[in-house]
């Protein structure tokens, strides 16, 4: 079996750079707008939800492969930030 070549980076950026800008396209990026230039700080705490509230919230974040944390952080930042129905 013939040895594979490595890649040579320098070789690829130099046909990168030989191609036209019509192949890129334009984008048009506002970059104060991108989430991970405008994170949230996140504060540690301990809390204590029934269990099948806790159940059903975990059962969901399986299902769409998230942490459970991340998930109840949303629903809240959802009810009580965003729409702000309360407060």
């Amino acid at each position: 079996m013939a040895k594979m070549k490595k890649p040579n980076l320098k070789k690829a950026l130099k046909k990168v750079d030989s191609l036209p800008d019509k192949v890129f396209g334009k984008i048009d990026v506002d970059l104060s707008t991108l989430p991970c230039l405008n994170k949230v700080s996140k504060e540690k705490i301990t809390a204590n939800f029934d269990s099948d509230v806790l159940e059903a919230v975990r059962a969901v974040a399986e299902e769409y492969q998230i942490s459970y944390s991340t998930l109840i952080n949303d629903v809240l930042r959802k009810v009580f930030v965003e729409d702000k129905k309360f407060g």
